[in-house]
């Protein structure tokens, strides 16, 4: 995907600003020669004063005027060419469509009309850049619309994550960038800019036709009705992705180091905050040309191809791998591979063909299943799971007759949801994969976190075996004939059962847009009710008689009702929710005729179903 290219402004040669300063209104301005800088600055009705300063190249002389604005514009200056008019909320809210966006009837908004071009910075914070006050003890303004399209010659620029001035644009917006907290952006057409930066908290950014720009690096959804062209991070560590016309292209992701520049790159992630700051700075965030990982990978290997047969161990740990690069599989004589922290969901056959592994990590991946060419793998000694959704284990796990260790801690692990791509589509690894039992000589297995509910009914037939550990698990039966080989912990399996409910049934799994389509105002409750359903069979009858986990089930309620009507204007959203909820306990209760917790739940939701 070519990268989007914003139209670079060239740089203006002239410039006057106005602006508060004390009880007075002030100006600013410049006039470029080259070299040369005429300054004049004064009070709005004198002479003020004029100074001529001559610089070593215009190149000097232009970036000391666009610094001396940019900071003119922080204290609240503004272009002088623009011309704005200040009404009541009472006037305008009807027509403001930015979401969430309400105000006291005596609050004012700025209006500027026709199409509009901002020579510098917009600043979107109270009390700053057009937002600033002559009287400090005046009420702030608390948004601006444009009625008409809007070019910003800089950053749009909004420092606060917790609030802001709204900017609602009824036309078309173009910026050089955008960096955006918790101010709220509504734009009714198109938007096009550079690099586009929203830290989270509670701000929204709204767009109603397409939106162009290099980089989006966010940590919340942009709602976005056309089609999207940019090089997307979606913040908490994710990789980025090429989006052309709307569509990802998950098969080659990039990691952050490869898109972002080092600044504002830590731990594989995109520190947000520091790269709307130096958006603002008028630096840039992303590097002039991105490198994919399937592309960094082909470099790192590039002199190893060469001669494939001598590489014995190779590292490709948090890769953004979503699949596994054809090249991998030239490294025939491989002994041991790193794919931890990736975004496997599944490996390939052609995993069978480096027969000379003896270690393979594949921890950290979310991966679903493992193929069956895993048992062409004679030599594997080590097989790290840990951190996975496995639900099963192949059959022909049994033929690698070397294999000595196995972790399968935490399957599944934290974002199962996103592994499986769904609640609906979640299988849990119930049972004690017995194909491990056939294993001549193993020596430990660890299960930790995973929802075992039956152990094996044959014992192990290595006579190496050390230790087979199962911790945090559904098991509350023990067998001590046939799982003496066994350390099973069985103390705290209600436990477990209901923190389950406490890690899924939260507001950031039942967020308003999965479960309500605006455009239709239709609802639907299908995920949650699936997820109801999995937490269900995970706490009955584990977790009986259920005190803990109606508990945790009330305060996911009250978390989840409170986050999707935040304000209190939208309780029918929370009835809707909870109504569903309560229905859906019929069809999902009738494996478990009088259970203690369906009819507990039944009164948890109707709590907010009737509130």
């Amino acid at each position: 995907m070519k990268i989007p290219q914003l139209p670079v402004a060239p740089p203006r040669l002239a410039m006057r600003l106005e602006g508060p300063e004390g009880k007075t209104r002030g100006f600013w301005s410049y006039v470029q020669h080259g070299e040369r800088l005429e300054l004049h600055h004064g009070k709005v009705g004198t002479d003020g004063k004029r100074e001529s300063r001559t610089f070593a190249s215009a190149e000097a002389a232009g970036a000391f005027a666009r610094k001396r604005v940019a900071a003119r514009v922080a204290k609240g200056f503004w272009s002088s060419d623009l011309v704005f008019e200040s009404s009541t909320w009472e006037q305008v809210k009807d027509s403001v469509q930015v979401p969430g966006r309400s105000g006291e009837d005596d609050d004012r908004v700025l209006i500027l009309t026709g199409d509009v071009v901002v020579p510098h910075e917009l600043w979107l914070d109270f009390r700053r850049g057009i937002f600033a006050l002559e009287d400090p003890d005046a009420s702030p303004f608390i948004g601006l619309i444009v009625r008409g399209n809007l070019t910003v010659e800089g950053c749009v620029f909004n420092g606060e994550n917790d609030f802001g001035p709204f900017l609602q644009v009824d036309g078309n917006l173009f910026a050089t960038s955008i960096a955006m907290g918790g101010s709220r952006l509504r734009v009714a057409g198109d938007v096009m800019t550079g690099d586009f930066v929203a830290v989270y908290n509670h701000g929204s950014v709204c767009v109603g036709g397409d939106l162009v720009a290099r980089t989006i690096a966010s940590d919340y959804a942009l709602q976005v009705e056309g089609a999207v062209d940019a090089y997307r991070y979606q913040g908490q560590g994710s990789k980025v992705f090429a989006v052309s016309a709307g569509v990802e292209d998950a098969q080659d992701p990039h990691d952050v180091k490869g898109v972002f520049v080092p600044a504002v790159v830590s731990d594989e992630r995109v520190q947000l905050a520091k790269a709307r700051t130096l958006l603002v700075a008028g630096k840039p965030i992303s590097r002039p040309e991105f490198t994919s990982i399937r592309a960094a990978f082909r470099q790192l290997v590039s002199k190893k191809m060469a001669e494939p047969d001598k590489v014995k161990s190779l590292t490709l740990e948090a890769k953004g791998l979503t699949s596994l690069p054809e090249e991998l599989f030239l490294f025939r004589r491989l002994e041991k591979l790193n794919l931890r922290r990736n975004e496997l969901r599944t490996l390939p056959e052609a995993l069978g063909q480096l027969t000379e592994l003896r270690e393979l990590d594949v921890s950290l991946n979310g991966l679903l299943a493992l193929p069956e060419s895993l048992g062409a793998l004679k030599k594997l000694r080590v097989l790290n799971l840990e951190y996975n959704c496995l639900w099963r284990l192949p059959d022909s796990l049994a033929e690698c007759v070397e294999l000595r260790t196995v972790n399968l801690v935490n399957n599944p692990y934290a974002y199962v949801r996103r592994a499986f791509g769904g609640w609906s589509r979640v299988q849990l690894m119930w049972d004690f994969p017995e194909v491990l039992t056939r294993l001549p000589k193993l020596e430990g297995v660890t299960f930790d976190g995973t929802p075992l509910r039956h152990l094996p009914t044959r014992r192990f037939d290595s006579t190496s075996l050390r230790s087979v550990t199962v911790r945090h698990s559904l098991v509350t039966e023990v067998d001590p004939d046939l799982h003496s080989q066994l350390t099973v912990s069985v103390e705290h399996s209600a436990e477990r059962a209901s923190d389950n409910i406490g890690y899924w049934f939260r507001p950031e799994n039942v967020r308003l847009e999965t479960i309500h389509d605006a455009k239709s105002d239709r609802y639907d409750f299908t995920e949650i009710i699936a997820m109801l359903g999995l937490l269900l069979r995970i706490n009955i009858p584990t977790a009986a008689p259920y005190d803990r986990s109606l508990e945790k089930f009330r305060k996911g309620s009250a978390d989840i009702a409170r986050e999707l009507d935040w304000d209190g204007s939208h309780p029918q959203r929370v009835r809707a929710l909870f109504t569903a909820l309560r229905d859906a306990l019929g069809p999902l209760g009738e494996p478990y005729p009088g259970n203690a917790l369906i009819a507990g739940l039944r009164g948890v939701f109707a709590v907010h179903a009737d509130g």
